[in-house]
């Protein structure tokens, strides 16, 4: 809206390439994958200027500044790839046509699989797992925790093999494109595997699901490349701000007057300012850890020793031998999914400054996966 161009359900919604949408079961779908033709800050302004003269529109205020009109106005990934694409297929799962749609008795194995993992998630996910019968309600964290992380296990083996494997490919693109280590270094690889999914999904699920949101991720890579990561340039921040604010009123009346002096009290008196107490690395779910090296470890104790730069010791269970969780798209251990034996375990004393890398860890049999959190905000 801002930019004074068409929006996304128009036959030329998408502001990163000219492909024009087809219209198919009453909405815009926008079927062509391959040698799209990207649009440039100068072919922007060039079209808008034509269209300010021709048909006499309003320009936008953002023209009159020194900005790229593409490139630095990103895809957000939370509302396109969480509350869009994740959201969009998982309901496809549940209600969709019958060569896609689970059974009533898989979607509660995947519901059940999915609480089982409550008390496995670290206290860096805002949210909890949820049953899939609540996909209605999903907040885009829960959405973006599914797609990147818990999806990988709790399909498994349930949902069938082809709509598994496609999943996969949307599930390592995005966690390649959240991690800042390998966001630029595989950009090119996580580019190809958006692609054969959105390739794919015209084949598995029909014409009319090609919409703007599945179409959006075929340029999502190029953000990750612009910006260093997706949430670099995501609205993930914005949210859990106004979650901030949201805290600070106490009525319906006069919202924006409360906020304000909440504000001024904390700057006049900031020992009212609740103090974040230092959690420990050793208590569950918030000890397991990837570290360096690429072992996985799990903090049991805090020692009295010190390294040589004065920081502490923990005692931990370090996986030695570690397997990569899945082959297939890549190996697993790329993007820090893990499997190891418990039996093939030893105790070592690590300085706390190694365990920086937060892991989420599920124990099956014995059986233990580690999946290193690849997002920041």
């Amino acid at each position: 809206m801002v930019k004074k161009i068409k929006q996304f359900s128009g036959y030329y919604g998408c502001d990163k390439c000219t492909q024009r949408g087809m219209w198919v079961s009453g909405r815009v779908t926008y079927p062509e994958v391959e040698n799209l033709t990207l649009h440039t800050n100068e072919i922007y302004r060039t079209e808008m200027a034509r269209r300010q003269k021709d048909e006499a529109i309003s320009m936008s205020p953002f023209v009159r500044l020194p900005l790229d009109m593409v490139n630095q106005f990103p895809i957000d990934y939370m509302h396109q790839a969480c509350l869009g694409v994740t959201k969009k297929i998982i309901t496809e799962w549940m209600r969709g046509e019958r060569n896609v749609r689970m059974s009533a008795g898989q979607i509660n194995q995947v519901s059940q699989r999915l609480l089982s993992l409550r008390k496995a998630i670290p206290s860096c996910f805002p949210r909890k797992p949820r049953r899939l019968e609540d996909i209605d309600r999903w907040k885009a964290t829960e959405l973006r925790q599914f797609a990147v992380y818990t999806g990988k296990i709790v399909l498994k083996g349930i949902l069938a093999d082809e709509l598994y494997d496609h999943f996969m490919a949307f599930s390592v693109a995005l966690s390649l494109l959240l991690s800042p280590n390998l966001a630029v270094e595989h950009n090119s690889y996580s580019s190809e595997l958006m692609t054969f999914f959105v390739a794919k999904t015209k084949e598995l699920y029909g014409d009319h699901f090609m919409v703007y949101n599945i179409h959006s991720m075929l340029h999502l890579a190029a953000e990750a490349m612009n910006f260093g990561t997706l949430d670099a340039c995501s609205a993930f921040p914005f949210e859990n701000f106004l979650g901030k604010l949201k805290r600070l009123i106490r009525s319906g009346s006069q919202p924006l007057v409360q906020v304000a002096k909440r504000y001024v009290e904390q700057a006049n008196f900031p020992h009212i300012q609740s103090v974040a107490t230092k959690k420990l690395k050793v208590t569950r779910p918030n000890n397991a850890f990837i570290l360096r090296e690429g072992k996985c470890c799990v903090a049991m104790e805090e020692r009295e020793e010190m390294d040589e730069s004065g920081s502490p010791k923990i005692l931990c269970k370090v996986f030695e031998k570690s397997e990569p969780l899945f082959r297939d798209p890549c190996d697993s251990r790329l993007i820090g999914c893990f499997k190891g034996q418990s039996r093939q375990s030893v105790m070592k004393l690590i300085p706390e400054q190694q365990l920086t890398r937060t892991a989420i860890m599920v124990e099956e049999n014995q059986e233990i996966f580690f999946l290193a959190v690849l997002h920041t905000i």
